[in-house]
């Protein structure tokens, strides 16, 4: 793992493929989003001494593991028992699935109209696990927090989107950090196997494949939040989030 360093978006660690900071992004009034605040990611039960000394020495010391729990005993989080870091499992899916919850198709690869269908029902119906999710994130004040799932597209994407928005940051940046998961999701594809359901897709193209992280699922999500919550501020809100736990987030994430 290369050393990593500050004002560095994608970070180069070994054993995961999608871990990125959410600094470096521009609000609607002309301030940027901090480094070091919040890191999202992939799984991390892959990650060697040197990957974990890492982002130890970035400043991770909250980690949250959004994953179900059959996927935490399948892959256990490497970070879960270092010492000097506090490890959350907030299952944002629940081990049971959600009402409205269409798990994807196995034989095929997910349509962005299914992928925003399964974020509208977990922002909907998990409110209490996103609440906590972000309590969690707004009380990590003085250190960094890294956020994951399993490919650090779709729970992890969730989260970015809340905290983004919560900072002022712009939709369509929110939807390109997003649709960025699309880099990092290819890599793991190419190391680990491409499924059958992605055989037709050209993965030696120089731009990774849109259908991985679609653009418009992301697009598609932020107009529910503000359709039936009136933007993501009043979402958070109404999940559950304090005055003080905003204020937080935004003094993390920007000045």
């Amino acid at each position: 793992m290369t050393k990593l360093t500050q004002n560095t978006r994608v970070l180069d660690v070994e054993g995961a493929y999608n871990v990125r900071d959410i600094g470096g992004y521009l609000t609607t009034d002309g301030k940027t989003t901090h480094f070091r605040a919040f890191l999202r990611a992939d799984g991390l039960h892959d990650l060697p001494e040197s990957s974990k000394t890492g982002l130890f020495e970035y400043g991770v010391r909250t980690v949250i593991d959004l994953r179900r729990t059959f996927e935490t005993v399948k892959s256990p989080n490497s970070l879960a028992n270092m010492v000097g870091v506090d490890y959350h499992h907030l299952n944002m899916i629940g081990d049971t699935n959600p009402p409205g919850y269409i798990p994807p198709p196995e034989d095929e690869w997910t349509t962005p109209e299914i992928t925003a269908g399964i974020y509208r029902v977990l922002l909907d119906e998990r409110q209490e696990v996103m609440s906590e999710t972000l309590v969690t994130l707004a009380n990590s004040v003085g250190h960094t927090a890294i956020y994951h799932c399993a490919a650090g597209t779709d729970r992890t994407g969730i989260i970015s989107a809340l905290l983004l928005g919560l900072a002022s940051v712009p939709d369509d940046t929110i939807i390109a950090d997003y649709a960025f998961s699309s880099h990092g999701l290819r890599d793991k594809l190419l190391a680990e196997g491409i499924p059958g359901s992605l055989a037709h897709v050209d993965f030696a193209l120089e731009e990774p494949p849109e259908v991985l992280a679609p653009p418009s699922a992301m697009e598609r999500t932020l107009r529910h939040l503000s359709d039936k919550y009136g933007g993501i501020e009043p979402y958070v809100r109404h999940i559950g989030l304090t005055d003080t736990h905003i204020t937080d987030i935004r003094n993390m994430l920007r000045e």
